[in-house]
């Protein structure tokens, strides 16, 4: 059935990620990722120009799910760190293309240029948010201030990290 541009689009960009988390990258060809959706390959051609541009949009359209799990910057500190973490286990949790993104190294090395520069900028926001937050709350005596923020910062990331690897918590 024929659809609009923009829903193709974004059937294929997360066709493209499902294929990958489930079945790895080298896994996505364009007759898996046509198959995956229905269409032929040259479908595929009429909403993007590449292989490369499919990963572009991939990577966009996961950078705008995961941005999305941002609490309210306003809530209190502990309160947005806890938010934040259950939100992301929740999302890269129960989709593993998302996961693979943000926690592989192969993303880094192997996806276009344009992807990875926009993936960096989203774990950059992502340990800000996280620091200002344990910052604030050490400020305020919400997280405890004898240990460095930075130092406080990596167990919180990675209690993240293992909490989406968890299976069966999602």
């Amino acid at each position: 059935t024929r659809r609009p541009t923009l829903e193709r689009r974004a059937e294929i960009a997360a066709a493209a990620l499902r294929i990958i988390g489930e079945r790895g990258l080298p896994s996505l060809t364009t007759a898996t990722l046509a198959a995956e959706i229905g269409v032929t390959s040259g479908a595929l051609f009429r909403h993007f120009d590449s292989r490369e541009a499919i990963l572009t949009e991939s990577v966009r359209h996961a950078v705008e799910r995961i941005e999305a799990t941002f609490p309210d910057a306003t809530l209190p500190p502990v309160e947005r760190i806890l938010k934040l973490a259950g939100n992301r286990v929740r999302v890269l949790g129960t989709d593993r293309g998302l996961a693979w993104l943000l926690r592989s190294d192969q993303a880094y090395l192997t996806m276009p240029e344009g992807a990875v520069k926009e993936l960096r900028g989203l774990v950059a926001r992502t340990k800000k948010y996280l620091l200002d937050a344990v910052r604030e709350g050490a400020r305020d005596g919400s997280i405890r201030a004898d240990i460095e923020p930075e130092v406080l910062l990596l167990t919180v990331m990675g209690t993240i990290h293992a909490l989406i690897g968890l299976t069966g918590l999602h």
